[in-house]
């Protein structure tokens, strides 16, 4: 009997031209349409996608210092002309300011990090900016422990301190992979000088950015803008599917056709199963054409099928547990005011939040974060995380979102249904 009211609830579906065209043709031409329109302005923009914010806190400087290392210098009977020399070549392979002026300074690098420079930074208040991927702290003395260390052998090397954002692994894997070819750099001046080599020469190589590219290609794919509003119209135009079935519902509530499969000895219960499996069925082969659409007609190569799998399945099942809410709470209220303030409104919304039309972290970043505890923000950011090539261990969190919202539909579901029947 489950199958059949399936079957039913498909006709009625596939009959209806309004369903097919804004479920299916609408989603299609606007993919189209968006990707090519705006393709070139997203797309453009791809090399500057990845900055991450590099705050370094230098608690002293040269300025400061120089007296402390003039004096050491004269402690280690360096006088007169040579000690002056000395304090020049200190000064212009001051390992901080060659990472400021020249590594970090150059063009290649710039498109990567952000750096801000301060002094004296509340550590713990820095540390709880989300905003900032890492924190380089130079403690006090330095300079004068490294000239110790690099230049009169001194076992003990300047400590430092770096502190890098784990919720966002990408930058901070950025800012860990320069800051260790700058750090390899300093550490090994001692030896650079005993073979006639300047530290500063050495150190304005190195080949961070080389490197930096070759983590990014293992680690992320760039999203196209025709990935982009595949995965945002998909999302989207599935909410739109349980406003249908729900309509349907009410309809053969009106028509008296509730009635007589209730008389047929179906229980309320089965009847809203059908519904439920209805719109699972449903959203899952919609997502299931856009992919397709996107592999074939746009040239997308989808990876990681497994995760993708996981996810629309989710999705889906999301989206037949709302039409199960939606048909209860229109036999409840008996008119189609429900589905006409979703469609209205809370698709919009939802859509708006969830990035569907554009990148809602460009404006706010924690809009974007309440955008990942819609379901559609939540699915059309774990898809998009899994075609940057990302471990499928991200979308967990994603799942968990989605599916405490499979829950709460159900539950309402159960409390809201009329037990004394939707007759007029």
């Amino acid at each position: 009997m489950l199958f059949t009211l399936i079957a039913k609830q498909m006709k009625m579906l596939i009959r209806n031209k309004q369903p097919l065209i804004i479920l299916l043709v609408m989603p299609l031409v606007l993919i189209t349409i968006l990707s090519n329109a705006l393709g070139s302005i997203m797309d453009s923009g791809e090399e500057a996608a990845i900055q991450a914010n590099l705050l370094i806190v230098d608690n002293s400087s040269w300025a400061q210092e120089e007296k402390a290392i003039k004096l050491f210098l004269e402690q280690e009977g360096v006088n007169g002309p040579p000690l002056e020399a000395m304090l020049i070549q200190f000064k212009s392979s001051d390992p901080v300011e060659l990472l400021n002026g020249t590594i970090l300074a150059s063009d290649e690098m710039k498109k990567y990090i952000a750096v801000d420079y301060k002094k004296y930074v509340d550590l713990k208040v820095a540390r709880q900016d989300e905003n900032i991927d890492g924190i380089l702290n130079i403690p006090t003395n330095f300079r004068l422990d490294y000239v110790k260390s690099a230049y009169f052998n001194n076992t003990n090397l300047p400590d430092l301190s770096l502190y890098l954002n784990q919720d966002n692994e990408i930058r901070a894997s950025i800012i860990e992979s320069v800051l260790t070819d700058w750090q390899t750099g300093y550490t090994q001046s001692a030896a650079l000088l005993s073979a006639d080599l300047s530290p500063q020469e050495i150190m304005s190589n190195v080949t961070s950015v080389e490197k930096l590219e070759q983590t990014l290609e293992a680690n992320e794919r760039k999203i196209p803008a025709s990935i982009y509003y595949t995965v945002g119209m998909l999302v989207m135009f599935a909410l739109y599917i349980p406003a249908f079935l729900a309509g349907f519902a009410l309809q053969e509530v009106q028509w008296k056709v509730y009635d007589r499969i209730l008389l047929a000895g179906v229980s309320p219960i089965l009847y809203t199963l059908s519904i439920f499996f209805t719109g699972t069925f449903v959203a899952f082969i919609q997502q299931v054409m856009m992919l397709l659409f996107g592999m074939f007609v746009l040239g997308i190569e989808w990876i990681s099928l497994e995760a993708m799998v996981v996810i629309i399945v989710s999705y889906s099942v999301f989206v037949g547990a709302l039409s199960a809410l939606m048909t209860t709470l229109q036999f409840r209220t008996k008119t189609e005011g429900i589905a006409n303030v979703f469609n209205g409104l809370f698709i919009t919304v939802f859509s708006f939040l969830g990035g569907s039309f554009f990148n809602i972290r460009d404006i706010s970043e924690t809009l974007g974060k309440i955008g990942d505890f819609t379901p559609n923000g939540a699915t059309m950011s774990a898809i998009l995380s899994i075609q940057k090539g990302q471990d499928l261990s991200v979308i967990w969190p994603f799942m968990l979102a989605i599916y405490v919202l499979v829950v709460v539909c159900v539950l309402l579901s159960i409390v809201f249904f009329p037990r004394r029947g939707v007759a007029e």
